[in-house]
């Protein structure tokens, strides 16, 4: 398996802004537009914040500019349930451009809506000058953006949602919250398919939530949803229209002697993705990344220990909370390694055997700083290690080895 070499590539942010970070800053969502010319990004504050390659350039070597923003949510009161539904976008999904109209998805914990972004065109009036007559000329001074709401999806989620995704043929999205799998037509989105529904008759009885749901990256048919409990559920519409029977199973047995007061916790998988080339599962919980073959479920090829040495401050995570932290994952563009983030301003890049596991530590010096991380690696992670410093949010290009980075209000870019 060959090893691919990673470098940095460029960064929106600097030290001075990163140091003192208001809360509304930090980004809760990135995403790549399908060709990779164009990624957006969603904050705590409700804003989609696009950049873009421009096509003057080689995609390969030009670096990413700021193109335009727009407020996508603000805060709301629910006044059934006396509540703030909270302005920050949780997810972004692009779909495909029509003509000059670019068009995106962004959730935030209720409701999903389509902006189309279009390019208008500003024109003046120009007379023309001399005694001779003639008809005055429209003349394009200036090309502005103009954004809009296409369709906002109803609020049918009773819980906050977790994922949305479109499937590859982009007819249809998937959205998730604690307890139901919604499917929803992009044409026609004032109804939803309930794919997955997870909850009990007495609500007391509950002991396991939904914590993410992605489509296949090539079925349209097919999606996965994971689970509190460490447990993957892989669906195909095909056979049922409600999943929750009929979804192949992968889980890995519990081992009852090494059960402690973190099991729980620790074991609950906060992202999960295929493989881009639909083979392989890639599921990531607080301390590892396990890997499955879709054609073997009933074990991991591969169980990797993203950082060991958190396993030693397991207590002062759970006091701080930061135990409950969620990080994304994502597959590599050859499918044959994974990304995703850690505490420290740092992530990993890992083969899917596990055999090679490099960890990059972001910085503003325009620097690569990896080392190797071996099996059963300890360090003790003393004050300075800043678990504040959280890369949460990773999104991968479709089209080439490029990858964005989030921490706090920070965007990094990686290529190989």
């Amino acid at each position: 398996m060959k090893k691919q070499d990673w470098k940095f590539m460029q960064v929106f942010g600097d030290k001075a802004s990163s140091d003192n970070v208001s809360d509304e800053d930090i980004i809760s969502a990135v995403q790549f537009e399908r060709t990779g010319r164009l990624l957006g990004l969603g904050d705590r504050a409700g804003r989609l914040i696009i950049f873009e390659v421009p096509q003057s350039k080689k995609r390969d070597k030009a670096e990413y500019q700021y193109l335009t923003e727009l407020q996508s949510h603000t805060r709301e009161f629910d006044f059934l349930k006396s509540t703030d539904i909270e302005e920050k976008i949780n997810q972004l999904q692009w779909l495909r451009a029509q003509g000059k109209n670019m068009y995106i998805l962004s959730t935030n914990d209720k409701t999903v809506k389509l902006w189309k972004v279009s390019e208008k065109n500003v024109t003046k009036v120009i007379k023309p000058s001399g005694k001779d007559l003639a008809m005055p000329k429209l003349q394009v001074v200036e090309t502005g953006l103009i954004p809009s709401v296409r369709k906002v999806f109803p609020n049918l989620h009773n819980y906050h949602i977790n994922s949305l995704t479109a499937s590859n043929n982009e007819e249809f999205v998937l959205t998730s919250d604690d307890l139901k799998v919604y499917l929803w037509s992009i044409e026609q989105p004032s109804k939803a398919f309930v794919a997955v529904d997870l909850k009990p008759e007495n609500l007391d009885e509950l002991s396991e939530v939904i914590t993410s749901s992605t489509f296949h990256p090539i079925l349209d048919n097919q999606f996965l949803y994971t689970t509190s409990k460490g447990i993957i559920k892989l669906c195909d519409m095909r056979k049922s229209g409600i999943c929750d029977n009929t979804a192949i199973t992968m889980a890995e047995p519990e081992d009852p002697a090494k059960k402690n007061f973190f099991t729980e916790i620790v074991t609950s998988i906060s992202d999960a993705c295929f493989s881009r080339n639909g083979k392989y599962i890639f599921s990531r919980d607080f301390l590892t990344v396990k890997v499955w073959d879709i054609a073997m479920t009933n074990k991991p090829v591969a169980t990797v220990q993203v950082f060991e040495p958190l396993k030693s401050k397991l207590c002062d995570l759970y006091e701080n909370e930061c135990i409950f932290d969620k990080f994304s994952i994502q597959s590599t563009l050859d499918s044959n390694s994974f990304v995703t983030g850690n505490f420290n301003s740092t992530f990993h890049i890992v083969d899917r055997l596990g055999e090679c596991n490099s960890q990059y530590e972001l910085n503003f010096n325009k620097k690569t700083v990896v080392r190797q991380i071996p099996p059963k690696y300890f360090e003790n992670l003393g004050s300075s290690y800043d678990f504040n410093r959280k890369v949460q949010k990773i999104s991968m290009c479709q089209t080439q080895n490029l990858v964005a980075i989030a921490c706090l209000n920070c965007l990094y870019f990686y290529t190989a």
